[in-house]
């Protein structure tokens, strides 16, 4: 999920905090203040909730449901480690897309209503 740089240490506690009590998923992590090539602006900043299995659509519904619950209400992303590792940045490189409020996931390349 993008954050506002303002907001991210807000988000990360409230984050960290449902990871570590079993309600996301395995493991998060956040971007920190350090410059990044792959940042959208400076003044936007990622935070990254990791599931098992990205080939498991319920349980990552179930982490899209959690973060739901806890106010994150805006569109969010889903995007394989492969993906990143190949250096797959923005368009091309989603595997899930959630509309905000939905519940729901999408496969790549299907278009919001």
């Amino acid at each position: 999920m993008f954050v506002g740089a303002a907001d991210v240490d807000r988000w990360w506690a409230t984050i960290s905090a449902a990871v570590q009590a079993g309600h996301l998923g395995c493991f998060a992590k956040t971007a920190t203040a350090r410059p990044n090539r792959h940042e959208i602006s400076p003044q936007t900043k990622v935070i990254c909730v990791y599931t098992t299995d990205w080939r498991d659509r319920d349980d990552a519904r179930r982490v899209l449901r959690a973060l739901r619950e806890l106010g994150i209400g805006w569109r969010l992303t889903y995007k394989t480690d492969e993906a990143t590792a190949n250096g797959k940045y923005g368009r091309g490189s989603l595997v899930y897309v959630s509309r905000a409020g939905s519940g729901e996931l999408r496969a790549a390349g299907q278009a919001e209503p």
